[in-house]
C-alpha cells in the first residue's frame, strides 16, 4: 500500500454513512415521529418558563417556545439529514434532539 492510500482511508474513516438503503429511511422516519411526539408533549406539559440550566447562581429559566423550537430543530433536522444523506451526523443530531427533549421533560416535570 502506498502512502496516498493510507491517508485517504484515514480521512474517510470518521465521516461514513450509516444505514444504507431503506433501513436508513425507516430509521429517519421513526426518529421524526418520536421527535414530533416529544415536541407535542413538551408543548402541552412544560410550564411557560422552563428550567434549562443549573449554575452556581441558582436555576435559570428559558421561554417554552424557544426550548421546544430548539429540540424540534435538532431532532427533525437530524432526521431529515439522515434521510437525505445517510450520514452519521444526521443520526447524531436527531439523537441529541431526542435526548434534550427527554431531559427537559424529566427535569421540569419530575424534579420540580
Amino acid at each position: 500500500m502506498g502512502y496516498a492510500q493510507n491517508t485517504g482511508s484515514m480521512r474517510d474513516r470518521g465521516g461514513g454513512r450509516v444505514l444504507e438503503g431503506r433501513a436508513g429511511l425507516a430509521v429517519a422516519a421513526v426518529l421524526a415521529v418520536v421527535v414530533i411526539a416529544l415536541v407535542f408533549a413538551e408543548w402541552l406539559l412544560l410550564p411557560d418558563q422552563v428550567i434549562v440550566q443549573f449554575g452556581i447562581s441558582g436555576e435559570h429559566y428559558g421561554p417554552k417556545p424557544v426550548i421546544v423550537l430548539v429540540t424540534a430543530t435538532l431532532g427533525l433536522g437530524g432526521a431529515a439529514w439522515l434521510a437525505a444523506t445517510r450520514a452519521k451526523t444526521g443520526l447524531l443530531l436527531s439523537v441529541i434532539g431526542l435526548a434534550v427533549a427527554v431531559v427537559t421533560l424529566v427535569i421540569n416535570l419530575m424534579l420540580f
